[in-house]
């Protein structure tokens, strides 16, 4: 019997939940009946059983690269991309890696040892066509394929009752309920990275309007935004909109939010390949996200870091959800065979 290839993944491994280490976990599960799968985790939260980069052991990390037959590289650490690769290569490994993102504000001389590094793996998969303008690749070794991977719902766990409670009861008395979430609250350029600033704001006006509408926007982890988190809080008691605004920050299935909710919206100033705006669109939800990259077809555009424009949006696709009273949506995103594409991937990179 041919032995199994051993996959050797590395980046955030969750919780905390996120795009990059969704993705990763779904596709663990979209392998694992086929290949071995093994793990460096690059997170802060340190899970027992899997090797975690910050404890700093080069032993035990050398020891997996060696065990491996492929080093597939999903880091969004600039660091941690470089040393993968560099190991990876030292151990004679077959690497792959994923490109999540590249940042428009990075300057030479880091862009040309970036790209001396990541020409070093054997495949580059980039998640948009944007990133090839901004680090030059070989042409032959790139494959331009957005990260997306359908849920495995089978493993997403219920809503918590209190905030599936709240949507239901929302829901049920007419409410077009929107959601949006962050995986921690950043700054980008002194601005908050995930737009919750400017989703009360705009929640507070439609509000005033009259408009039937409630907000969920969930956070996964408060590591340096307890601060931005707190403030959000004391914005909504202040603009009197607690009752159909929650906040929260609580490990949970965005997709499960997804699912009851109405409109999904993307408020980032910077972004790759959302995970957030692709899964809405699979689950046939009204998506509007930031203009900062492009984004799939049949997202609702607004300018970024634009409050205005956002309303604007936000008003013209909840009096088309009212209209169309409430539909729930169907998957509208082409059924790829994303199992067949990764598994013919790491064959042909393995031989």
């Amino acid at each position: 019997m041919k032995k199994k290839l051993t996959i050797l993944l590395t980046g955030p491994v969750p919780p905390p939940a996120g795009g990059i280490s969704i993705h990763i976990q779904r596709l663990s599960h979209l392998l694992e009946d086929e290949f071995t799968i093994d793990w460096i985790d690059e997170s802060r939260q340190k899970k027992a059983g899997i090797y975690n980069m910050h404890s700093m052991n080069p032993i035990r990390y050398f020891g997996k690269i060696r065990k491996a037959d492929i080093l597939f590289i999903h880091s969004g650490n600039k660091l941690f991309k470089k040393i993968h690769i560099i190991a990876g290569k030292l151990c004679c490994k077959k690497v792959i890696i994923t490109l999540h993102g590249y940042g428009n504000r990075r300057k030479q001389p880091f862009r040309f040892i970036d790209s001396m590094i990541f020409r070093m793996a054997d495949k580059i998969i980039l998640v948009n066509e944007g990133i090839k303008n901004k680090v030059p690749l070989p042409e032959q070794k790139c494959i331009v394929k957005h990260a997306f991977l359908p849920p495995v719902m089978k493993h997403e766990p219920a809503l918590p009752a209190s905030i599936l409670s709240f949507t239901v009861k929302e829901k049920a008395v007419g409410r077009v309920l929107i959601c949006a979430n962050a995986s921690r609250l950043d700054m980008h350029n002194n601005q908050d990275l995930y737009g919750l600033d400017m989703t009360i704001e705009v929640a507070k006006n439609l509000l005033a309007k009259s408009l039937p509408v409630s907000f969920v926007f969930t956070v996964s982890s408060l590591e340096s935004g307890a601060d931005v988190f707190n403030k959000g809080l004391s914005k909504l008691k202040e603009y009197g909109i607690t009752d159909h605004f929650l906040l929260i920050s609580e490990k949970l299935s965005f997709v499960r939010l997804i699912e009851n909710a109405d409109i999904v919206i993307r408020p980032t100033n910077t972004d790759g390949d959302a995970l957030t705006v692709r899964e809405a669109i699979y689950f046939g939800k009204t998506t509007i996200a930031s203009d900062v990259v492009s984004r799939p077809e049949g997202t609702v555009l607004f300018k970024t870091r634009n409050n205005e424009d956002l309303e604007q949006k936000l008003e013209t696709e909840i009096n088309r959800v009212l209209s169309a009273n409430h539909p729930l949506g169907n998957a509208v995103t082409p059924q790829e065979d994303y199992k067949s594409f990764y598994s013919g991937l790491m064959n042909s990179v393995a031989e």
